[in-house]
């Protein structure tokens, strides 16, 4: 009994699962009907008796006077034997100079211009300081090109001074990280 209690204590519990239907089946297709296009009637166009221009009559579409000939641009002669002998004619013109474009500045305050002037000292100071400590040491090829690179840029800063602070900033700032990271690699 306890088999038969147990197996219909849990019977009751299982439900069987459901299986799915089958798809209905799809319905026999029509064959299909396409529209009929429909007609569209397009009015012919107007017609316009075509004209000659009339070209007796002055109009904007001709010039009151009429144009200058094409400037002519004769081909170079290639020199022989017998024009060395010939008396040499006279060189071309040379054309105009090219007209400098203007530069801008930068308009500086007498106190930028005193920060601009220290932070460049500054800088540049810092990188002859480095650029001392590390020229004694040996270096490598590459050490060596950044070394030249320190000297440039210092060289390029103390130049740049005289016509343009802002970029002589930038390059002795330039100068002093190198240095910096110069004198890092050599300890």
């Amino acid at each position: 009994m306890a088999i038969g209690t147990t197996s219909c204590a849990v019977w009751p519990f299982h439900k069987k699962k459901a299986t799915p239907a089958p798809p209905p089946a799809p319905a026999p297709a029509a064959p299909a009907v396409r529209p009929k296009p429909r007609e569209v009637t397009i009015p012919a166009p107007p017609d316009i008796a075509a004209k000659e221009p009339d070209l007796h009559q002055a109009g904007p579409s001709l010039p009151a006077e009429p144009l200058p000939p094409a400037p002519r641009r004769t081909p170079k002669k290639v020199r022989t034997h017998e024009d060395a002998d010939a008396t040499p004619t006279a060189p071309e013109p040379e054309p105009p100079a090219a007209v400098p474009l203007p530069q801008f500045e930068q308009v500086l305050t007498p106190e930028q211009t005193k920060a601009y002037n220290e932070e460049i000292e500054r800088n540049i100071a810092d990188a002859q300081r480095a650029v001392a400590m590390v020229e004694n040491r040996r270096l490598n090829g590459e050490q060596t090109t950044y070394l030249a690179r320190v000297r440039a840029f210092i060289d390029q800063a103390n130049e740049a001074r005289k016509a343009d602070l802002f970029r002589a900033r930038n390059l002795s700032e330039r100068a002093r990280v190198l240095a910096e990271d110069l004198l890092k690699s050599v300890q």
